[in-house]
């Protein structure tokens, strides 16, 4: 077994009620699941490509990008190839430009370490680029339809309220979603003619994007573990702002003068515009030549 649950089937300490509530979760799913272009598929890439956009992105974004994403890049070895300038440009729209970066090194150490093939375990999903513990899991499920729990902000907020009255930590979270993975595994059989029948892995594919649906729709959403923080800075009075700004700029241009795009930014001084493009030519998202800044080749 690829995967291996840490929870033994006779440790489980759920509750009727709680397996009722998780039973209740797939009912309304089977009625109410979104229809999404990556939960079409098994493709591990466009899987892997799904996940990495998705990240602090809104599905509603995240859509048209994917679809245009493989007419650029419709294979690894494709992404392997790509310079990463044009995989920042075909990021356009999702923000966290990294993201781009990442996933452009993520599929050249996947051609060159992995001959092209995906991983299937979870300690070599988590040598790539920009692939924590979440994404390397979600691949696992979603592409491999290994049995292994997920624990994303919606998945957090369910186990939380599901098991807990107290905020408690990740590795709490994941030990009671490993729990509820196990019993679907071992314990629960599909209803006849369920849709969500097709073997135990399948049904733990559909309960991990069931909470997903589940939380959006049905469960006021707080943001995990966030302290409350006072005289937040707007949006567009922070760095990520700025940085996103110019990446667009080069995105329209082939290169910039640096005292050009200097201008444009008068609300933020000299030395913090320094440190923005900085930390922009650190992430390898431009690249200065001179007096000039444009997209890494």
């Amino acid at each position: 077994m690829i995967y291996e649950m840490s929870i033994c089937v006779n440790q489980s300490s759920m509750t009727n009620k709680q397996k009722q509530q998780c039973l209740s979760v797939l009912r309304w799913y089977r009625e109410n699941r979104r229809n999404l272009p990556w939960r079409n598929t098994r493709n591990p890439y466009r899987i892997l490509v799904s996940e990495m956009m998705l990240q602090q992105t809104q599905v509603e974004r995240v859509i048209p990008i994917y679809k245009e994403f493989f007419h650029r890049f419709p294979t690894i070895h494709a992404l392997s190839d790509a310079k990463p300038k044009d995989v920042i440009v075909a990021w356009k729209g999702l923000g966290y430009n990294r993201r781009a970066v990442y996933l452009n090194k993520t599929a050249k150490m996947i051609v060159q370490n992995f001959n092209g093939k995906i991983p299937r375990t979870l300690a070599e999903l988590k040598t790539l680029s920009g692939i924590g513990d979440y994404t390397a899991r979600a691949i696992l499920s979603f592409a491999f339809l290994e049995p292994v729990a997920v624990l994303d902000t919606n998945h957090r907020q369910f186990y939380q309220e599901l098991f807990f009255k107290e905020k408690k930590k990740d590795l709490e979270l994941l030990e009671k979603a490993e729990e509820v993975v196990q019993w679907l595994v071992h314990e629960h059989e599909p209803p006849s003619g369920s849709p969500l029948r097709g073997g135990r892995s399948k049904l733990v594919y559909d309960w991990n994007q069931a909470v997903m649906d589940y939380v959006s729709c049905n469960m006021k959403h707080v943001p995990y573990n966030m302290v409350e923080k006072t005289n937040v800075i707007p949006f567009q009075e922070s760095d990520r702002y700025f940085r996103g700004r110019i990446v667009d700029d080069l995105r329209e241009e082939k290169s910039v003068q640096l005292i050009v795009c200097r201008k444009r930014f008068g609300e933020i001084d000299d030395v913090r515009f320094e440190m923005i493009v900085r930390g922009l030519e650190r992430d390898g998202l431009i690249k200065r030549t001179g007096k000039r800044i444009l997209l890494p080749a």
